[in-house]
């Protein structure tokens, strides 16, 4: 298979964005987290996106917002697991990576959860887009509103141009509107955001109460 087929593919089973990255372009992920660190054969990384809908983003209850992040962490899962499929009917190796839990990573005090890859690394690798001061990635399309999953695979494909840093010089809107102080331009603290992102509700499950980061951004999609 060549990288248009896995474009097509990814499109045909509900991916809105396909990007792919050659495994040589994570030369800095941190040891343990590399791609050959999941499977040793991995040649290329193929990254798929949902958005979420911008209505969501903007509403002032974020309980619609949590219902769809959760829904589509689902299908970029299924995908994955069905794009794996037909690639291994190839003969070719395939292998999903979670777009979201497990967390075989989890640091309790600092509350900080890692995926065995990053996601948002990966998708800036394959040209789906760049990472924000908020730590979130911006495709020039949709925005900060892209939820991701990846496939590794030993095929060898052609991966897609890498994009320019969408930010805009001196900008700080995400970091000031953050009401925890989490964000420093750099990266996150996870901990300080949980405390406020994430709330468990008496009638049962979570859901998010926060997401001023995203809707302040001007890329925001």
């Amino acid at each position: 298979m060549d990288s248009q087929q896995i474009k097509t593919m990814a499109a045909r089973l509900g991916a809105d964005i396909c990007g792919i990255a050659d495994v040589g372009r994570f030369l800095d992920a941190p040891k343990g987290f590399h791609p050959l660190d999941i499977m040793a054969e991995t040649r290329s990384v193929i990254v798929i996106a949902k958005p979420l809908s911008r209505t969501a983003y903007q509403s002032s209850n974020l309980v619609s917002y949590t219902l769809l992040r959760n829904r589509i962490l689902v299908l970029l899962d299924d995908i994955a697991i069905r794009m794996c499929e037909e690639i291994e009917a190839t003969g070719a190796r395939a292998l999903p990576i979670p777009s979201a839990e497990p967390y075989q990573f989890w640091d309790t005090g600092l509350r900080h959860g890692r995926g065995i890859l990053s996601l948002k690394h990966s998708a800036q690798l394959a040209g789906i887009g760049t990472l924000g001061r908020n730590t979130v990635l911006l495709n020039p399309r949709y925005g900060n509103r892209l939820w991701l999953g990846a496939v590794l695979t030993d095929l060898k494909l052609t991966p897609d141009p890498m994009l320019d840093k969408q930010c805009l010089e001196g900008c700080r809107l995400c970091l000031d509107a953050c009401p925890q102080g989490a964000l420093d331009g750099t990266t996150i603290v996870q901990k300080l955001c949980r405390e406020r992102s994430f709330q468990a509700s008496e009638g049962g499950g979570w859901y998010y109460d926060c997401c001023e980061c995203l809707q302040a951004c001007p890329n925001a999609g």
